[in-house]
């Protein structure tokens, strides 16, 4: 048959398959990759063999991590990857080690070979970008703290890919032979960052501005899959991965002007094609072989879910992070990653570990990734319940240095004061004018980041889980007034809400609300008001909007409150019908606004406003005058008119023509 055919044939199941599971999944309410997963098990060639393993669906796939990958370095925060890079550098580094030496040790209790213990850590300590990705954009959950610790791990990781697969193939060599490979290794690395700087810094920005002065929208999609592909491609060629030189390709377009023009333009393509990327990993679980092997796939699968998890947590640990935020990210990153596989395929083609072993490896690694959407979407509830039964404090020795002590001078016992749930944007802003109008406050804050940030600003903000009943009460919300929850984590924030309401029945409580549907819970909790982002904005940009048409004040008010009311509920009825603002817009077409100059030898050069009597002759009103460059606002009866005056004038069009003619007339 001809391969275009199958090639299209392919496409047409693959897109049914998707369209299908998204469906399913969306009613549900389950992460689509999941579905995607256990589909390329159902349907690939261990299964019913609808779908049989080809070089188009690698293809397919592999496009789809390089513009997942391109996608996060687009968009990719580098000062918050600076901010972070203790922990993301050391923490990462310190979990693969951990990883390594924790298989080792399997390895040695249960009698396999040294290098099949080595290959099965190195599987084991990467980590799925595209899963973990995909499941944190979907719950909202990347730009919280833990969310953003996953993410530079995940990049540690990918990046530690390239010494593992050039260091793997020569286990067995000298170690001159290893050294002289490795050496290679880092000088094709540090001449691919060295490409990366100069397209970034000299030649990328202009050819950007060529690009775009050309207008064409199809000409910058163009420019911008021919960059991706093309950093990869060179990447690949340097002997890096084809992901990694995605992800730098996004980090150097990322600092442009029109990186979230091509973030829209390639959100379809990375749609569709990381569909097919989980959908081609499924098909490698031969479920036969998984169900007789289940004792050594249990036993993968558990090192996997729990020695990994406990690794990451003590890893992350480790820099001062209490254990809520360390559990959440070890929990997110408790699955195999897609380059595992990679390095599976090279263990058995270097004869490093036997076809038997590498099938349980594959089988342990997709029912990791099956189960990492769910554990990723539990892992705040599992936080929560952690800092519960830890009672959410921090031992002296995890708090670091210059956050074991509450900050001097910082302010005794409170009452009725405000206390502050996390110091983001939202808090810290709140904060700012709270200390302008000396209105007293505590804030609670788990990033230690911003707690050094707040503290050298002079700002009453603690270090501490917003979790913990103790420390809600150490912030004295037993005493206070308002509680004010700008948390990102939904689930987390439902917990602090009940845990106030239980201290304080009195206190009054603002949460902050992202999804319509979660408000709700917000409010059965204990929430007084929910302030929504979404609604907001939406409010906002209605009330400049009217503000700019001209619409009375006090219409455009009764409007706005009508939308707040009821907590948002005109935003979630089919119904809703506007207050009707009036036939402003109407009388406003016929209103003119004119500035006009007195000529020398006006009729009214001379005289004063009551003397001219011009609202008497023509109907306008003259609502200031412009004297030497000086505005003269609502001039008074008595004001004498002078050559060169200029002279505001309102009224209907033909009530200013008069004032022209008026104006114009010859002196009497």
């Amino acid at each position: 048959m001809n391969p275009t055919v199958d090639l299209i044939g392919l496409l047409v199941v693959l897109l049914a398959i998707a369209c299908a599971v998204l469906f399913l999944l969306t009613r549900l309410r389950l992460p689509p990759v999941v579905g995607y997963l256990i589909s390329g098990v159902l349907l690939g060639p261990h299964g019913l063999g609808i779908i049989a393993g080809s070089d188009a669906v690698s293809s397919l796939a592999e496009i789809g991590v390089l513009l997942l990958m391109f996608t996060l370095g687009l968009e990719f925060d580098t000062g918050s990857f600076r901010r972070y890079r203790d922990v993301v550098l050391g923490g990462g580094s310190l979990q693969i080690v951990l990883t390594l030496v924790c298989a080792m040790l399997a390895g040695a209790f249960l009698g396999w070979p040294l290098r099949t213990a080595i290959i099965l850590g190195c599987i084991m300590a990467l980590s799925s970008t595209a899963v973990v990705l995909k499941s944190l954009m979907q719950h909202g959950l990347v730009d919280t703290l833990p969310g953003r610790l996953t993410v530079g791990i995940l990049i540690m990781q990918d990046l530690s890919v390239v010494p593992m697969m050039i260091l793997l193939p020569l286990s067995g060599g000298t170690a001159a032979e290893v050294a002289l490979h490795l050496a290679g290794a880092v000088a094709r690395a540090a001449l691919l960052l060295g490409i990366t700087f100069v397209l970034s810094e000299y030649l990328m920005p202009r050819l950007l501005h060529v690009i775009a002065s050309g207008r064409s929208p199809e000409l910058l999609l163009l420019s911008t899959l021919t960059i991706c592909l093309g950093m990869a491609w060179l990447s690949h060629v340097l002997g890096v991965s084809f992901a990694l030189g995605a992800f730098l390709a996004g980090l150097i377009l990322g600092g442009s002007e029109y990186a979230q023009q091509m973030t829209a333009d390639l959100a379809p393509f990375r749609e569709v094609l990381s569909g097919v990327f989980f959908v081609a990993m499924g098909m490698l679980l031969d479920p036969a072989f998984a169900l007789h092997n289940w004792p050594s796939v249990a036993v993968v699968l558990a090192i996997i879910l729990i020695a990994k998890t406990a690794i990451t947590t003590a890893a992350v640990g480790g820099f001062h992070y209490p254990l809520p935020v360390a559990l959440q990210v070890g929990i997110n990153l408790a699955q195999v990653g897609e380059f595992s596989f990679l390095i599976a395929l090279l263990g058995v083609q270097n004869g490093l570990i036997t076809q038997d072993f590498y099938q349980v490896a594959i089988a342990a690694s997709v029912v990791s990734m099956i189960l990492a959407p769910m554990a990723t979407r539990l892992s705040s509830s599992i936080a929560s319940a952690a800092a519960r039964a830890a009672g959410g404090l921090l031992p002296a020795w995890g708090r670091g240095p210059d956050l074991a002590e509450e900050e001097p001078g910082s302010p005794g016992p409170l009452d009725r004061h405000i206390v502050i749930l996390g110091y983001g944007t939202v808090g810290r802003t709140l904060g700012e004018v709270l200390m302008t109008n000396k209105v007293p406050f505590v804030a609670l804050e788990i990033d230690p980041v911003l707690v050094r940030q707040a503290r050298r600003a002079g700002h009453p903000v603690r270090y501490g889980d917003c979790g913990s009943e103790e420390m809600l009460k150490r912030a004295g919300v037993p005493s206070a007034r308002t509680l004010v929850v700008t948390l990102p984590d939904h689930v987390l924030e439902r917990a602090v809400i009940r845990a106030a309401r239980r201290l304080n029945p009195e206190i009054h409580i603002l949460a902050r609300g992202r999804r319509g549907v979660e408000d709700d819970d917000l409010y059965q909790d204990g929430a007084d008001e929910v302030v929504h982002e979404a609604f907001e904005v939406g409010i906002e940009f209605l009330a400049r909007i009217l503000r700019r048409l001209n619409f009375p004040k006090q219409a455009v008010e009764r409007q706005l409150g009508r939308l707040r009311g009821g907590r948002y509920e005109v935003f979630r009825r089919e119904d809703f019908t506007p207050l009707p603002l009036g036939d402003v817009r109407r009388s406003l077409d016929t209103l003119r606004v004119e500035f006009l100059e007195i000529p020398p030898g006006s009729p009214l050069a001379g005289r004063t406003l009551r003397d001219a009597g011009v609202r008497e002759a023509t109907g306008a009103l003259i609502l200031a005058v412009v004297r030497d460059g000086r505005v003269i606002p609502s001039p008074e009866a008595w004001f004498i008119l002078q050559e060169k005056d200029t002279i505001l004038v309102s009224g209907a069009n033909e009530q200013v023509a008069e004032v022209e003619s008026l104006l114009a007339a010859p002196a009497r």
